[in-house]
């Protein structure tokens, strides 16, 4: 099989990261405060404007981009499901000279490469710079694609099998019959499900 893996949120925990970063950015300029945790953009989340949001992404994007850790197992159960024989594709909207990213961090593609190297995650091949997930697992013939983030949920929906990694800002009705996951071994266990039913 072949199994798409998203990045951020999937491989790291970036909500967590907004937060924790987020609110010490607020106390650090001394105004906005979190207002919202149902949503995946820290824009939404403390209600910056756009020049604010530019302001916090120049000063923290590099902590997320280089030094924010996988999340616990992930190294291992993607190992383990490449040892089953599977196929890993990293599927990433992440690419180089994004306006989002400060200078020191226009070169993304080789910087992510590194981490997942750093973080030991195996792939056999990465995709970055994708803007409709559903159309590149469908030409792909991806399997299983394993995504947070509510707009590219909607693109994969009929294009792959769906695994959603559980967040506040994911729990809409539309995604209710899609596989949900908890955790890394949760992902593990309910792909192995999946395989046993098509035995």
């Amino acid at each position: 099989m072949k199994i798409g893996i998203d990045i951020d949120g999937v491989l790291n925990s970036q909500y967590d990261f907004c937060i924790e970063y987020g609110t010490k950015f607020c106390n650090e300029i001394g105004k906005y405060k979190l207002e919202n945790l149902n949503v995946i953009d820290t824009t939404d989340m403390f209600l910056w404007n756009e020049e604010i949001a530019h302001q916090f992404w120049n000063t923290y994007r590099k902590e997320l981009v280089m030094n924010l850790p996988s999340k616990k197992f992930a190294a291992e159960v993607v190992q383990k499901l490449k040892e089953e024989g599977n196929e890993i594709y990293i599927i990433t909207a992440r690419k180089n000279n994004d306006e989002w990213f400060p200078e020191d961090l226009k070169n993304v593609e080789e910087i992510t490469k590194r981490w997942l190297e750093n973080n030991h995650i195996y792939y056999d091949k990465i995709f970055f710079d994708v803007k409709n997930k559903g159309n590149l697992c469908k030409e792909n013939n991806v399997d299983y694609m394993i995504e947070d983030d509510s707009k590219n949920l909607k693109t994969l929906i009929g294009n792959t099998k769906v695994i959603v990694f559980d967040y506040p800002y994911n729990r809409n009705k539309e995604f209710e019959k899609l596989i949900r996951v908890y955790s890394w071994y949760d992902i593990y266990m309910k792909i192995g499900k999946e395989k046993s039913k098509k035995k």
